[in-house]
């Protein structure tokens, strides 16, 4: 089958799966006294992970996704801030001990949007009730047009080691539909800066499948994110949802590329970074060979949550924030997305939780399996034999190679890692305005 016909064939939505089972399925109510029971029951000699949500941008993205919101005052972010700290302080005070910390990361909406001041308070209250390991790593999503240098010499001062650019592309043309202008001397300031700060760990996230974006132009937005010689790279594909997004509405004005040519991007991009000596992590990463999660990446150790392919061992993560995601051996459990009941519950003394999933057993192993084709391409399915006939279809098309229980993402058949990965959701149902599409 030729590559238009398996576009067609199979670009269906499907989960990104950073989790499993999926958000979607966090339909379980987790009590007060449960969470408090998972906090207690943490093992103090193992480290966890932390997740900092800040739902705060200065302008609104009309591609964006996210749970974030547009302030055009700093006061609703003071605000959100003294909340977060008394959630902080409540979590900390039911841990048995003064928990190590492998990782920790700041998402947003735009995390740097906060001021030094608060972001030292966040800091120091995380440091009240954990230790950071010596090799930590302490990430944030930036804005580049936030980015100024008193801000970088605070992320400096507090230790940060990994800073992630939101880039997505360098075409002026594609910045002005998609509301996010900023130049390329803006970046590379940025860049700058942050390596003359001591904070030499960049990521970059660029986006195909935007309005307006050619086959040329994506191939000219990577040249200029090389040349500014990042350690890794996160190409998303655009995910146009405007059923739950309708701000997205405003880029149906203008010409998006087609699935065919969103794969085509995506080549583009994988080949001209190979070139240039980046390495393919999972679906939608690249890195430098010497970078750690090459490293891991090559153990084969390399790990997916919710904040995309990670390092990270820890297999507990404790989100704070709106809409923020904490994840234990066999429960995952979310924070309201809704700012008043988040503000309210926590005042109250409370967790600000409001859904989750508790795992069975079967869930566990799907969602091992499901990491496994997403992380490393290949799997052991001989537990699985009915899956292996919902695989057989991938195997007629050259997507998979499967000997005997052993199933493998074909080298062509890297786009479909997440099909293959859904022959293994028993929960999974193809339905439009649930997940993004494949392609």
């Amino acid at each position: 089958m030729d590559t238009l016909a398996l576009l067609q064939k199979y670009d269906r939505p499907v989960p990104r799966y950073t989790s499993y089972p999926t958000a979607v399925h966090f339909n379980q109510e987790i009590r007060q006294g449960k969470y408090k029971g998972l906090l207690q029951s943490l093992s103090a000699n193992m480290p966890i992970s932390l997740y900092i949500h800040i739902p705060f941008c200065h302008i609104l993205c009309h591609y964006c996704g996210c749970n974030t919101k547009v302030a055009n005052t700093y006061s609703p972010v003071k605000q959100y801030v003294q909340t977060l700290l008394k959630e902080i302080e409540l979590a900390g005070k039911e841990l048995p001990n003064k928990m190590p910390v492998s990782h920790l990361h700041f998402g947003g909406g735009s995390p740097n949007f906060l001021e030094s001041d608060d972001l030292k308070a966040i800091m120091e209250l995380l440091n009240q009730y954990f230790i950071f390991d010596k090799d930590a790593e302490i990430a944030m999503e930036t804005d580049p047009r936030l980015l100024n240098k008193e801000k970088i010499e605070t992320l400096s001062e507090l230790g940060f080691t990994r800073i992630s650019l939101g880039v997505q592309d360098f075409n002026q043309t594609v910045q002005e539909a998609v509301n996010r202008v900023q130049p390329f001397d803006q970046v590379k300031a940025s860049v700058d800066n942050l390596r003359n700060h001591g904070i030499d760990k960049i990521n970059f996230d660029l986006m195909i499948g935007l309005p307006l974006q050619t086959l040329d132009s994506v191939r000219q937005s990577v040249k200029q994110a090389i040349s500014l010689d990042p350690d890794r790279l996160a190409i998303f594909a655009y995910a146009h949802v405007p059923w739950m997004k309708k701000h997205q509405k405003l880029l149906e004005k203008y010409p998006m590329p087609d699935g065919n040519l969103r794969y085509d991007m995506v080549g583009c991009v994988k080949e001209t970074l190979e070139k240039s000596g980046y390495r393919a992590i999972g679906i939608d990463h690249f890195a430098r060979e010497y970078d750690s999660i090459y490293q891991i990446y090559k153990q084969g150790k390399l790990r997916r949550n919710f904040q995309g392919y990670t390092n990270d061992q820890a297999s507990t993560i404790l989100g704070f924030g709106i809409s923020s995601i904490s994840m234990f051996e066999d429960v995952y459990v979310q924070n309201t997305i809704d700012a008043p009941t988040y503000r309210q519950v926590v005042e109250n003394g409370e967790f600000p939780i409001t859904r989750g999933r508790i795992l069975n057993q079967e869930d566990i192993k799907r969602r091992n399996i499901i990491e496994q084709i997403m992380c490393g391409y290949e799997v052991d399915i001989s537990k699985y034999p009915l899956e292996k006939k919902m695989l057989e279809e991938l195997e007629k098309d050259e997507i998979v190679e499967i000997k005997d229980n052993h199933v493998k993402i074909a080298d062509q058949g890297w786009a479909y890692a997440r099909i293959a990965a859904s022959c293994f959701d028993e929960y999974y149902q193809p339905q439009e305005g649930q997940h993004a599409r494949a392609i």
